[in-house]
């Protein structure tokens, strides 16, 4: 059976195909009859879905993040698809080809790695230097972050999205680097590789993307800073005072208390950073978003929670628009 992906779906039609399971939940109507509603994934998008007159058993027969099959009918709410489902069925992961569930980055991997590493090597304080060798010569921590997303559902959502973030950010350090006098630019490096280096533990990646109980009760910028000060303890005379700033950049990368940073930045390179953190985010977060959400039909998206608006699409369709007709 073809999978049908969601980006494709059409008004009216009749589906029969695999999707992952989201969320879910049991609920009744105000008449009293009992529904499921769903959340459905693929790699190109979300689905809500109904099952109407439904039972507890065929409820508890799946969990979130099983694999299921449906059947069920296209219908459009507000220009967005949603299924009307005439059944729900769970399926073994061992029959499901899992690069049709799980979003992956379209920039390779191992290059954004190799130059990700080839930044590094031009940092010149000597101790900042085998902290970075050292981390990143561990295989287990290197193949998580190639691998983690940047987060579950904002800014880079995708197998590889924090090793892509990263790299961004890194690159945008440098380029601010060599237009202001002052920054101390290993400094800076080192704080913006290291900035996100918790979400290796914050996030689950296997299917959908979720946060671990650990990322749930610590949060990634502490557990980022655990993880850097452990390593920086095992090098022999790392100066106390650079320790601090660098965990100083860590912990206060989100910029606000009320955005989840222990510490507001108060020192140079950590300003810098947080608002190349913000930058970076709010820019893959705003083109993910429209790419999501992108009813042709329309030059608004849907509310975006990241945003807590209503976002203005016109110019991203006519710059497609543009390319589509270069390559004709």
């Amino acid at each position: 059976m073809a999978h049908r992906f969601i980006s494709d779906l059409r008004e009216g039609e009749i589906i029969e195909s695999v999707y992952l399971v989201r969320e879910k939940s049991f609920d009744t109507t105000k008449n009293g009859n009992p529904y499921i509603s769903l959340e459905l994934s693929d790699r190109t998008g979300m689905v809500d879905c109904r099952k109407w007159d439904a039972l507890k058993s065929l409820f508890d027969s799946f969990i979130v993040d099983d694999f299921v099959k449906i059947r069920g009918k296209v219908e459009f709410y507000r220009n967005y698809p949603q299924f009307k489902l005439d059944s729900i069925e769970r399926v073994e992961e061992k029959s499901v080809d899992l690069s049709l569930y799980v979003p992956v980055s379209d920039k390779n991997r191992d290059r954004m790695f190799k130059d990700f590493l080839s930044e590094m090597e031009s940092i010149k304080n000597p101790y900042i230097k085998i902290l970075m060798r050292g981390m990143f010569s561990d295989k287990d921590i290197s193949e998580k972050f190639k691998t983690a997303p940047a987060a579950s559902d904002f800014h880079h959502p995708y197998i590889g999205g924090l090793l892509e973030h990263t790299l961004a950010c890194v690159e945008l350090a440098k380029m601010i680097a060599s237009k202001y006098e002052d920054i101390n630019i290993d400094l800076l490096l080192c704080g913006t590789a290291l900035h996100d280096i918790g979400k290796i533990e914050e996030l689950a990646y296997k299917r959908s993307f979720y946060y671990t109980d650990k990322g749930r009760l610590i949060g990634h910028i502490v557990l980022g800073a655990n993880i850097v000060s452990a390593a920086i303890d095992k090098i022999p005379d790392f100066s106390e005072e650079l320790k601090n700033l660098i965990l100083h950049i860590i912990l206060s990368h989100h910029g606000e208390h009320e955005w989840g940073s222990p510490k507001r930045p108060m020192c140079f390179e950590a300003i810098i950073l947080h608002h190349i953190d913000n930058l970076d985010a709010k820019i893959n977060g705003f083109r993910h978003f429209v790419k999501t959400y992108n009813d042709l039909d329309s030059s608004w998206t849907k509310h975006s929670k990241m945003f807590g608006e209503f976002l203005y699409k016109k110019s991203e369709v006519k710059h497609e628009e543009k390319e589509n007709q270069e390559g004709r």
